[in-house]
């Protein structure tokens, strides 16, 4: 499909700008039990079309991206337009279309994987919850390889066009025992099928699975709570990505309003977005308006830096975006990380334990998604950790509540940082001590 046209004929019918947006997903899946259990290929193609007519904008999307489809997209989009009240804060759409070198982000063997070339590794991945624990089944999971591309244009140039591949796979595995059950879950993303981690994936769930069959609660106190590097990477991005949308501070729905060069954090955190780094699960060439991206550190050292803009949101301030716009193919575009980097410290993980006199070692959360990021209210429920005693893993527990103010943890409640960051797709970072936390029983 001919994205320029799209855009020349929205111009001809009356819009003053436009942009076109076309996604295209191609996505092989295994669902997996005690054995795969299913197979699917799907392969879809979204246009998306904004257009402006004055201070008027109106965006309209469609997965019908025949001539005919398209063409009733872009008659629909400026129709609507024309009967839009107009937003007295629009100045323009992205000027400068352009790309940055991210290194390779599309591997074409994952791209074009059917669910034979997926079956070998979703074997592996269940045999290995076997290995990590006999008495273990994986009772659910999944294996997917995906390739996306996007195209866009608009009415000051294109089209640019990105690709990128992902592989991810997933298993739960459960252990019965005299009446008591025991759960855990594992999961690894690559660029690459061929990359994935399925034997260590599953030994680890399966292994888990048993050491939780007899894990008791965790008693209400105050703790020295550790976050394992990949509740790191599900807590950051909960709390912090809202926040840091300059769309969410100008309108009211960020606790970080006003505080840009005012310490929000420990000096020894410093978190980045890695739009434009190589080889880095998240980072493309340019954003979802064609802005070439980059990297930018938005807390320095415990300093908020910046927030992160698209075109609109720069325009509100007179400033440039920094390439940070996400979408889908019929909204408009929204401020977004690419992908949020905590930078690791020092300490390894074997010394975030022995540091630890009385505490909890969280390994797994559900529900942090119910926090508050206006407030800056966390909270969420630890279905797997260890009580600590003397730098000790004592034994298995589940079911508490973290609660507290996420900005005042990293802040004064941060005690040690560790050096084994984690790599998951949009975010990383490693594991963490706080000090003093509030741990309640569920």
């Amino acid at each position: 499909m001919d994205v320029e046209k799209a855009v020349k004929k929205a111009v001809e019918i009356g819009a003053s700008e436009a942009e076109a947006f076309l996604l295209s997903t191609a996505e092989t899946s295994l669902t997996l039990a005690g054995e795969v259990e299913a197979s699917k290929t799907v392969r879809l193609k979204s246009f998306g079309i904004r257009v402006v007519v004055g201070k008027s904008t109106a965006v309209v999307g469609t997965q019908d991206v025949s001539d005919t489809g398209i063409e009733s997209a872009v008659n629909s989009a400026v129709s609507i337009a024309r009967v839009s009240p107009p937003d007295p804060r629009w100045v323009r759409m992205n000027e400068k279309i352009s790309m940055r070198d991210v290194g390779e982000t599309f591997d074409k063997t994952t791209a074009e994987a059917t669910p034979e070339d997926l079956l070998p590794i979703a074997r592996e991945l269940l045999d290995a919850v076997k290995e990590g624990c006999r008495e273990a089944k994986p009772v659910r999971g999944f294996l997917t390889s995906r390739a996306v591309e996007v195209i866009y244009a608009n009415t000051y140039g294109g089209p640019v066009e990105r690709r990128e591949t992902l592989a991810f796979l997933y298993v739960d595995a459960r252990v019965d025992e005299a009446g008591e059950v025991g759960t855990y879950s594992d999961y690894s993303i690559a660029r690459s099928y061929r990359k994935l981690e399925p034997r260590k994936t599953g030994v680890e769930a399966g292994s888990r699975a048993r050491e939780f069959v007899k894990a008791g609660a965790i008693p209400n106190g105050k703790y020295g709570v550790i976050t394992l590097n990949r509740v790191s990477d599900s807590l950051l991005p909960v709390m912090l990505n809202p926040a840091v949308s300059a769309l969410n501070v100008q309108e009211g729905r960020s606790p970080l309003a006003g505080k840009i060069g005012l310490e929000i954090m420990s000096d020894r955190v410093t978190v980045e977005d890695l739009g434009a780094s190589v080889n880095t699960l998240g980072s493309k060439p340019f954003d979802d308006e064609g802005y070439p991206t980059r990297n930018l550190t938005v807390v320095g050292k415990g300093v908020l830096e910046t927030f992160l803009y698209d075109t609109y949101t720069a325009n509100r301030e007179g400033r440039e975006s920094t390439g940070n716009a996400s979408r889908g193919y019929s909204t408009a575009p929204r401020p977004s990380p690419h992908h949020l980097h905590l930078k690791p410290g020092d300490a390894t993980f074997e010394e975030l334990l022995e540091e630890t006199k009385n505490g909890v070692l969280v390994m797994s959360t559900i529900g942090e998604w119910m926090s508050n990021p206006v407030s800056g209210h966390l909270n969420a429920t630890i279905t797997h950790a260890y009580m600590v005693e003397n730098g000790e893993l004592v034994r298995p527990v589940k079911n508490g509540v973290i609660s507290g103010n996420f900005y005042e943890m990293l802040k004064e409640g941060l005690d040690m940082i560790g050096n084994d960051t984690r790599h998951d797709y949009g975010v990383s970072a490693p594991s963490l001590r706080f000090r003093n936390v509030m741990v309640a029983s569920k």
